[in-house]
């Protein structure tokens, strides 16, 4: 069930490790023939730092594929959004169930959820490299 989800980009620069990629990005109806004129469908333009050994290979101005796994980008919102907001609700709950503090009960969450924050902050080489974008040369 994990899918690749592939689009095309130009190579903005290239240095030592990593390439810089500009990519135009639509929303789902963005390829509607109607989009233009309901005002729903955007479009915007993304760059991506994508990590690779063969760097070197590239050059500015290169048409490239830039790859990335669906089921990452669900990992990535179980833990920038669900998780820390069911700390939250567990953490007030608890709070508010074993101490009399209304000021503890709210304060207490904030700064737990600050330090979830901190650690993924300090793991975040780790993920970079879990969430990364893979590149190849556009056929």
């Amino acid at each position: 069930m994990n899918e690749i989800t592939r689009h095309t980009g130009t190579v903005v620069s290239v240095s030592d490790g990593m390439v810089k990629v500009e990519m135009h990005v639509m929303s789902a109806c963005g390829s509607c023939k109607a989009h233009d004129k309901c005002g729903f469908g955007e479009t915007a333009e993304k760059i991506v730092e994508i990590a690779t050994d063969d760097w070197n290979s590239y050059s500015v101005g290169e048409k490239v594929v830039v790859s990335v796994n669906e089921g990452l980008g669900l990992l990535a919102v179980l833990l920038a959004y669900v998780l820390p907001a069911i700390v939250i609700v567990a953490s007030v709950a608890l709070l508010s169930a074993y101490t009399e503090s209304e000021l503890l009960s709210a304060l207490l969450p904030i700064a737990i959820v600050a330090v979830y924050y901190i650690v993924l902050y300090l793991f975040r080489s780790r993920l970079q490299n879990k969430f990364g974008f893979g590149i190849s040369k556009r056929e």
